[in-house]
C-alpha cells in the first residue's frame, strides 16, 4: 500500500517549491541584468566602431608608447625666426648692469656688444585700424537735392544708423574663421572681442555671409566658375554626408578635382543630383565609392575608378566576419584586400618616382590576372564571400576597378573627397546646419571658395576680399 500524505509533508513540499521560486526569480533577475549590461556594452562597441575618429581615451594603455615630439627626418627644424626691421613697433633700451652676479663686484663694467631680444605680444587697442571718412553733403542750386560724396570703400547707403560698418578684410577673416578653421558662428565674436576688442555679434556674422554669397554677387559668379572647371577636370572625385535644411534630412556631395572643389547641399540623395554637379558632357573620370546611385544606367557612359580603400574595407569585413567557422572561408577576403593594396601601393611608388612607367604597367598586368583568378571561379560557399566576389566582379566587368592602371594621374582611392568632408562633418557635429535654404546655399558657397582657395595655395582672406571689393 501507498504511503499515506500527512498534513507536514505537504507543509514541507510548499516550502521547498517556495524556496525554489525564489532562487528562479533570483537568477532570472541576475541573468536579466546581465543581458542588459551586454547589451549596453554591445552599443558602446557598435557606437565606437562608427566613430570618424577614435578618441584619447583608452581602455588599455599602450604597453610602449612613443615618445612625444618631432622624429626624425620629418621635416625641417628650425628656431622662431627674428622678426623683419619693418615688423617692429618698439624699441626698448635695457639698463646697463653695474653688478657682477659671479664674484659680487660692484662698479662700472666694461661694455663689449649688445644683444637683441624679442617679444610678440597681442595689443588689442592696437590691432584694429578704424577709418573715419569726412563725406562732404552738397546742395545743387538749382533743385537743392543734396548731392553725397562717394568713396569706393563706402557704401551708397552707408549713413545715419548704419554709417560704422566693418571692413572687407575684416568680414573676410571672419568667414574664414568659420569655413576655414571651423570655429562656431557664436564664438567668433568672442574671439575677435577678446583679440581685437572688436564688438559683433551672430546676427551681423550671418547678414554679412548672405550678402556675400547672394545670387548674382562676384562670390556666387566666382563659385559657378569653380563648378565649371570641375565638369571640365580629367578626374573627379564625389562623395556625401548627411546634413540638415532646417526640419528636413539633406545631404552635402563635394565634387573635388585636382585644384578645385565645390559643395552643394541637396534634399535628395540620387544621380539626378551627381549628373547636375558633373554636367552633361562630362568626360573625365569620376572617382567614387559603390554607392548605387553611381551604378544608374543614366551613368553607364561615364567612366569611373572604385575606391580601392572602400574595396580594402568591404573585404577585411568580410574576412573578420569569416574569422572561426569552418573551413578557409577568411582567406579569400585577406587575399581580395591584399591585391588592393598591393595596388595602392604600385600607384604610391609610380607617384613617388620609385617605380618606373614600364614597371607599372608589368606589376598591373600582374595584378589583374590575380583578381581575375579570384573572381572567375566557382560560386563560393559562403554568402558573405560570395555577396563580395559579385560586388566585385560586376565593378571589373565595367572597368571600374584598375582604371588608374592604365593612367597614373587617376588616383586609386576617394581620399581627397574624404578630407574634404570632414570639415563639414565637423561643422555637423557642432552646429545645427542650415535652418534654410538660404543658409544652405549660403554656406556650400563661401565653403567652396575657402576650401579651393587652401587647395590652390592660396590665402581664403585675401580671395574672399578681392570678391568683395
Amino acid at each position: 500500500m501507498a504511503s499515506k500524505v500527512t498534513e507536514n509533508d505537504l507543509s514541507e513540499i510548499i516550502r521547498r517549491q517556495a524556496e525554489q521560486i525564489d532562487q528562479l526569480i533570483a537568477q532570472n533577475t541576475a541573468l536579466q541584468a546581465e543581458n542588459a549590461r551586454l547589451k549596453k556594452r554591445i552599443e558602446e562597441l557598435e557606437r565606437r566602431a562608427r566613430k570618424y575618429a577614435a578618441p584619447f581615451s583608452r581602455e588599455q594603455q599602450t604597453a610602449d608608447p612613443k615618445s612625444p615630439g618631432r622624429r626624425p627626418g620629418e621635416g625641417n627644424f628650425a628656431h622662431k625666426a627674428p622678426p623683419t626691421p619693418q615688423q617692429i613697433t618698439a624699441t626698448v633700451q635695457v639698463d646697463s648692469p653695474n653688478t657682477c652676479p659671479r664674484c659680487g663686484f660692484t662698479g662700472t663694467l666694461i661694455f663689449t656688444r649688445h644683444d637683441k631680444a624679442w617679444v610678440t605680444e597681442l595689443a588689442p587697442q592696437n590691432a584694429v585700424q578704424v577709418t573715419e571718412y569726412h563725406v562732404p553733403i552738397m546742395a545743387c542750386p538749382q533743385c537743392h537735392h543734396a548731392v553725397r560724396g562717394d568713396h569706393p570703400d563706402l557704401k551708397a547707403d552707408q549713413r545715419g544708423a548704419t554709417a560704422h560698418r566693418l571692413g572687407s578684410v575684416l568680414h573676410a577673416t571672419l568667414q574664414t574663421l568659420h569655413h576655414e578653421l571651423g570655429l562656431p558662428v557664436r564664438r567668433i565674436g568672442r574671439v575677435m572681442n577678446l583679440l581685437g576688442g572688436i564688438h559683433i555679434t551672430q546676427g551681423a556674422i550671418t547678414q554679412a555671409a548672405q550678402r556675400l554669397a547672394a545670387d548674382g554677387s562676384p562670390l556666387a559668379a566666382h563659385v559657378d566658375t569653380l563648378q565649371t572647371h570641375v565638369r571640365q577636370a580629367p578626374f573627379v572625385h564625389h562623395d556625401d554626408t548627411g546634413w540638415r535644411i532646417g526640419t528636413q534630412n539633406a545631404w552635402v556631395g563635394v565634387f573635388r578635382s585636382a585644384h578645385t572643389v565645390v559643395f552643394r547641399a541637396n534634399l535628395r540623395h540620387t544621380n539626378v543630383e551627381l549628373r547636375d554637379g558633373l554636367g552633361e558632357n562630362f568626360a573625365g573620370i569620376l572617382v567614387s565609392d559603390r554607392f548605387s546611385s553611381y551604378d544608374s544606367h543614366f551613368l553607364q557612359d561615364v567612366r569611373q575608378q572604385k575606391c580601392l580603400a572602400h574595396l580594402i574595407r568591404n573585404a577585411d569585413e568580410v574576412a573578420a566576419g569569416e574569422q572561426g567557422r569552418r573551413g578557409r572561408g577568411e582567406l579569400y577576403g585577406q587575399r581580395i584586400a591584399q591585391v588592393f593594396r598591393e595596388g595602392v601601393r604600385l600607384h604610391w611608388d609610380v607617384t613617388k618616382g620609385v617605380c618606373t612607367r614600364e614597371a607599372y604597367a608589368q606589376q598591373g598586368e600582374e595584378l589583374t590576372l590575380r583578381l581575375n583568378t579570384l573572381l572567375n571561379r566557382a560560386p563560393l560557399k559562403s554568402k558573405a564571400n560570395e555577396r563580395l566576389r559579385l560586388g566585385i566582379l560586376k565593378q571589373d566587368a565595367l572597368d571600374r576597378v584598375w582604371r588608374f592602371l592604365k593612367d597614373p594621374d587617376i588616383p586609386p582611392t576617394n581620399n581627397a573627397a574624404e578630407r574634404s568632408l570632414r570639415t563639414v562633418v565637423m561643422a555637423r557635429k557642432v552646429s545645427q546646419c542650415s535652418k534654410n535654404a538660404v543658409g544652405a546655399q549660403t554656406y556650400m558657397r563661401i565653403k567652396s571658395t575657402v576650401e579651393t582657395a587652401r587647395l590652390r595655395g592660396q590665402d581664403p582672406i585675401v580671395v574672399l576680399t578681392s570678391l568683395m571689393r
